[in-house]
C-alpha cells in the first residue's frame, strides 16, 4: 500500500473517533491531509460525503439529547449561510478564504475562553435569536466553504454552558442539515465526479471504524475534558489554516 494512502487511513480513522467522541475534529485532521494528497477542490467535497456518513451513523444514538430550542434556529442559519459558503468556494481566492475562517475560528476560541459562562447548576438563559442564526450562518458558510461547520457552534454552545451531551448531539444532528445541503449545492452547481466517489468508498471503511471507537470513548469524557479538547481543536484549526496561508 503507498504509505500517503495508509497515513490518509490512519488519519480518517482518528478524525472519525474524534468526531464521533466529541462532535467535532474531523475536518481539522483528515481535511489537511486529503488537500495534500488530492490537491484540489474534490478534497472538500470527500470531506463532506465523509462527515455525512458520520453524522448519519450517529444521529440516532444522540437523538434524545440535542437541544430542540437552539437547532432549529441553528439549522435556519446554517441554510442561509450554505449558500454564501458555496459562492465564496467557487469565487473567492483560497487564502482568502482560509483567512477569513481562521478569524471565524479565533473569534469563537476567545469567546469560549473569556465569554461568560453560568456557573454550575445554574440554569442557562436562552441565548438571542439573532446569535444563534449567526453562529448558524457562520457553520453554514464554514460548512460549504471548507467542510468544516462545527468547531464555531461547538465553542459557542459549551460557552454558554451547554454540557457535552447536549453540544454534541445538537451539533451532530446539525451536521445532517450542514452536509446535506452542502452536497446538493456541490451536485448543482459544482458536480461531484465518479473519481470522487470511488476515493469516498475507499475510506468508507476506516470511517466505520472510528465512528464505532468514538462511541466507545464518548462516555469516557468528562465535562473538563470536553470542553479543552474543544480548545484543542479550535487552536488546531486556526494554526492549520493560517500556516497553510503560505502555501
Amino acid at each position: 500500500m503507498d504509505p500517503e494512502f495508509a497515513l490518509l487511513i490512519f488519519a480518517v480513522f482518528a478524525a472519525a473517533t474524534l468526531q464521533a467522541a466529541t462532535g467535532i475534529g474531523f475536518g481539522i485532521i483528515a481535511g489537511p491531509l486529503l488537500l495534500a494528497t488530492l490537491n484540489d477542490a474534490s478534497a472538500i467535497q470527500i470531506s463532506i460525503i465523509l462527515n455525512l456518513m458520520i453524522a448519519t451513523l450517529l444521529a440516532p444514538t444522540v437523538w434524545q439529547h440535542f437541544d430542540s430550542s437552539v437547532l432549529p434556529k441553528l439549522v435556519l442559519g446554517l441554510l442561509v449561510g450554505s449558500p454564501v459558503g458555496l459562492m465564496i468556494f467557487t469565487t473567492l481566492n483560497i487564502l482568502y478564504l482560509k483567512a477569513l475562517a481562521g478569524v471565524f475560528v479565533l473569534l469563537a476560541l476567545f469567546f469560549l475562553l473569556f465569554g461568560t459562562r453560568p456557573a454550575a447548576g445554574q440554569p442557562i438563559k436562552k441565548p438571542a435569536t439573532a446569535e444563534q442564526l449567526s453562529i448558524g450562518a457562520i457553520a453554514g458558510i464554514m460548512g460549504s466553504s471548507l467542510a468544516m461547520p462545527g468547531p464555531v457552534p461547538a465553542a459557542w454552545l459549551s460557552a454558554r454552558g451547554f454540557g457535552k451531551v447536549v453540544t454534541r448531539a445538537t451539533i451532530m444532528i446539525m451536521f445532517i442539515f450542514a452536509y446535506v445541503t452542502a452536497l446538493l449545492l456541490q451536485l448543482s452547481m459544482v458536480g461531484i465526479s465518479s473519481d470522487t466517489l470511488w476515493f469516498c468508498a475507499e475510506l468508507a471503511i476506516p470511517t466505520v471504524v472510528g465512528v464505532i471507537a468514538g462511541r466507545c470513548l464518548s462516555h469516557r469524557i468528562s465535562e473538563a475534558v470536553f470542553r479543552n479538547i474543544i480548545i484543542a481543536v479550535l487552536i488546531a484549526t486556526s494554526t492549520t489554516l493560517f500556516v497553510s496561508l503560505k502555501d
